[in-house]
């Protein structure tokens, strides 16, 4: 038997009443928060006093923020265009004279909130000639710089959308910069075909967050998204393997499911821990 996991909510998943998705973790018994939007913005977007104000609604219920899903770096250059992109709130466009605002702004949201790990991604793919790069990117050692200062962890995601997804340029970027962590999407990695064991176990020195989201591809193409457990991604396999290199680490439920959000997190969070007890199959 494992030790039972630390499940991470977010609240989005279920609107933007941020109280609806916080009453829901506690009755699931889950206790850490992912903040991304609420109110029908951003939160990079919202003012001090509502910030403080959800830190201290999630406080009173005995929750804390475990992470700030932030936009950074899920941009590109205001004459570049971006494809289908879903910021939760946030310009796709972003000027380059504008971005170091962006950064301070997320790392005082993180302060505000409590938040220890904040989100970033690695540049849109948009036209050849003008996509960018976030490896050698000026502004990666500032921000982690700051990051370090406002002790707080930076973590990059592994988007499809973006131009760090694959686990070869995954580990080449987290190893050129070690103040620069992981925030691994198995579902993410599953659908660029890179699910596999071994290299989870690659990838699992680095990890220092995991999304957990699953689905059910469609003859057509799309994805049907669903609890997690139900779906195609191999998560027995998947967290076992991780699990063998880098135990302990908090799984953030993500679902998307537009028709009961609210039932898919339940089930989600029963199959992690059914799995941690011993059972559950996917």
């Amino acid at each position: 038997m494992q030790s039972q996991p630390t499940l991470v909510l977010n609240p989005d998943e279920l609107g933007q009443n941020p109280d609806l998705g916080m009453d829901l973790a506690v009755s699931l018994g889950i206790r850490d928060l992912e903040l991304r939007t609420a109110w029908g913005r951003n939160l990079l977007l919202a003012d001090d006093d509502r910030l403080n104000g959800l830190r201290c609604d999630a406080t009173a219920r005995g929750l804390r923020v475990a992470a700030l899903a932030a936009p950074l770096w899920k941009w590109c250059r205001p004459e570049a265009t971006p494809g289908r992109v879903d910021s939760f709130g946030f310009p796709t466009q972003v000027a380059p004279a504008d971005r170091e605002r962006w950064i301070d702004r997320a790392l005082t949201v993180a302060q505000i909130l409590g938040a220890p790990r904040v989100r970033v991604f690695s540049y849109l793919r948009v036209e050849p000639a003008l996509t960018e790069t976030l490896a050698d990117d000026p502004l990666l050692p500032y921000a982690l710089d700051r990051a370090r200062e406002a002790g707080v962890r930076l973590l990059l995601e592994n988007e499809p959308v973006c131009t760090v997804f694959r686990p070869d340029a995954l580990l080449e970027i987290l190893g050129k910069h070690p103040e620069l962590g992981l925030w691994l999407d198995l579902g993410n990695l599953h659908e660029v075909g890179q699910a596999t064991a071994a290299t989870v176990k690659e990838l699992a020195p680095f990890t220092e967050y995991v999304h957990i989201k699953d689905w059910r591809a469609q003859p057509e193409g799309t994805l049907e998204f669903c609890a997690a457990g139900s779906g195609d991604v191999p998560y027995l396999e998947l967290l076992t393997a991780l699990e063998e290199v880098r135990a302990g680490l908090p799984y953030g439920l993500e679902t998307h499911v537009k028709g009961d959000p609210a039932a898919a997190l339940a089930e989600g969070a029963a199959f992690l821990r059914a799995r941690a007890a011993g059972g559950g199959s996917c």
